[in-house]
């Protein structure tokens, strides 16, 4: 176990704890802290997966925390900007759907896996594609709460090209899984 947390994975679960305090932000309406928060959180994802590739500390562990990680932030601030009616409760709904799906099943293969070397789960492009949607909503919210920039047709484009892009992405997922157990024999 210490060999897993190693420095790219203690950013990970840091990420991981840096949503509640956004989310807690999120709902006093204390949105400057909140950007904030969600910029260190998501500048956190880049600098541990660059970590665990340059320091050759990939681990079990990482493989389930790091994408979780991810999922957390984002529906956790979905969550409150739906709360706050910023975000439709369809694209909601789906996101949220699609990552229980996805972080259940990747978890379940990841743990059952003897050598990690086995590990094969790699995002799709309709699952970045989508992830930088969210987020890309996640900041036109932002945006607007801040006065800054306010579109109904940009926000309305991202809202359905996300819920679209979404749902390609759980079905990529899905193929990709029943792909990998075909060649294993499962």
């Amino acid at each position: 176990m210490r060999q897993n947390l190693n420095l790219p994975n203690t950013i990970t679960i840091s990420r991981m704890l840096l949503a509640m305090p956004i989310a807690i932000m999120l709902i006093k309406n204390q949105y400057k802290w909140a950007v904030c928060l969600f910029l260190i959180a998501s500048a956190s994802d880049i600098i541990d997966g660059f970590l665990a590739r340059k320091l050759n500390q990939q681990t079990k562990l990482g493989s389930v925390l790091d994408p979780l990680a991810d999922k957390i932030l984002i529906n956790y601030t979905f969550v409150i900007l739906t709360a706050h009616g910023y975000i439709p409760i369809l694209l909601f709904a789906v996101v949220l759907s699609k990552d229980i799906i996805l972080v259940s099943g990747s978890t379940i293969e990841i743990l059952s896996l003897k050598d990690l070397r086995q590990i094969k789960i790699k995002a799709s492009i309709f699952g970045k594609i989508s992830t930088f949607f969210q987020i890309m909503v996640i900041v036109l919210v932002f945006l607007k709460i801040f006065k800054v920039y306010s579109n109904k047709f940009t926000f309305s484009f991202f809202t359905y090209s996300t819920i679209i892009l979404t749902i390609l992405a759980l079905f990529s997922y899905i193929n990709e899984y029943q792909r990998r157990n075909q060649i294993n024999g499962g």
